[in-house]
């Protein structure tokens, strides 16, 4: 494969940009704000410790999603 002059560099900065935006996306579906992302990371908060937090708000119930009633005249567990 060619690859021209600053070719690798730019494949490797927009990988970077992916998972920038990848993990950006993930800590607002959890909750956070980008704002508070960033306060975390420059409070001294590792990446790793930041995706692992990301992850554990995701695994917690929401308390204002309404539940699936839809199972219950069937006898299935509510989702």
């Amino acid at each position: 494969m060619l690859l021209r002059p600053g070719g690798r560099k730019d494949m490797q900065n927009s990988s970077l940009v992916a998972a920038i935006e990848k993990l950006a996306i993930a800590g607002e579906q959890a909750g956070f704000s980008v704002e508070q992302m960033i306060q975390l990371l420059n409070a001294g908060m590792t990446v790793e410790r930041l995706l692992d937090l990301i992850t554990s708000r995701h695994q917690m119930p929401n308390p204002y999603r309404v539940p699936n009633l839809a199972g219950l005249s069937s006898g299935l567990p509510i989702q």
